[in-house]
């Protein structure tokens, strides 16, 4: 009985402030942070999520496309709007998977993959370019997407530098005649970086979300504060852990009063309320 009523003790000693553990949480493991699951990805599996977001949203998209392999011409998921796919109105989600939040650098090749393309007649520039990376973006790429002609600005500045040669493999693009009108008249508004949370609440309402992060019911709230008197529905339960506590000293308890001489005691019999 001692060696119990100690490990009892102790159990709820090392409770935290913030909840109430429940049974599951000693089975399983405390809950890990979906933001902190996600980037241990591999790029594959943080693309295969983005995926699950994509395909979740019917209401949206009429097709979904992920190309694989090279090749892509800056496409990593499609969101199709309408029959005519890469010809209508679509959108693409680039996902991106770094150690590190997004820079400009990261980013500023897959717009210029965006530009070149559609300009070729690859497809029709996608209504919506998102990046999507477990860390988000940079403060000074976010601050640069926001304002889509100082983006547009620093993409013609650093075209030759950061972007010219990452486009195609079979030698860089020069920003020049009528591709550099086409970048010119271009609504670079299209460009934004998703914060990797609105992702995960969004991912949330997916079926495969569970089967990532774990499910079942919310913890247990943190209780009211304990009532001074003991109410008729504790009676039984309070009665039980004087007994314990009588059984334990090896004298007899009846009250809450005879605790006070046993400081533990006392405060396990109010954290036990």
């Amino acid at each position: 009985m001692q060696a119990t009523l100690m490990s009892l003790q102790n159990a709820v000693k090392d409770l935290p402030s913030a909840r109430i553990l429940l049974a599951s949480d000693f089975e399983n493991g405390p809950k890990i942070d979906p933001l902190k699951i996600i980037q241990i990805y591999e790029a594959s599996e943080w693309e295969t999520f983005i995926d699950e977001w994509v395909h979740s949203l019917k209401t949206t998209y009429v097709s979904i496309m992920r190309p694989t392999g090279a090749g892509d011409k800056g496409i990593d998921i499609a969101g199709f709007c309408e029959a005519d796919q890469l010809l209508g109105v679509w959108d693409n989600h680039q996902c991106k998977h770094y150690t590190s939040p997004l820079s400009f650098g990261i980013v500023a090749p897959e717009i210029g993959k965006m530009l070149w393309y559609s300009f070729s007649g690859e497809y029709k520039a996608p209504r919506a370019c998102r990046f999507i990376a477990p860390k988000g973006a940079s403060t000074s790429l976010s601050l640069l997407l926001s304002n889509a002609d100082k983006l547009k600005a620093r993409v013609i500045a650093e075209w030759d530098k950061a972007i010219s040669g990452k486009i195609t493999s079979t030698g860089p693009v020069t920003l020049e005649g009528k591709f550099l009108d086409y970048v010119g008249d271009f609504d670079f508004r299209i460009f934004s970086a998703e914060q990797p949370r609105t992702i995960i609440e969004a991912h949330s309402r997916t079926p495969y979300h569970i089967g990532r992060f774990g499910g079942g019911l919310p913890s247990r709230p943190r209780p009211d504060a304990v009532p001074v008197e003991i109410g008729e529905t504790e009676a039984t339960y309070t009665s039980k852990l004087l007994d314990a506590y009588a059984e334990h000293k090896g004298e007899t308890i009846v009250a809450v009063s005879h605790l006070d001489k046993w400081a533990s005691l006392k405060s396990h019999f109010h954290r036990s309320r």
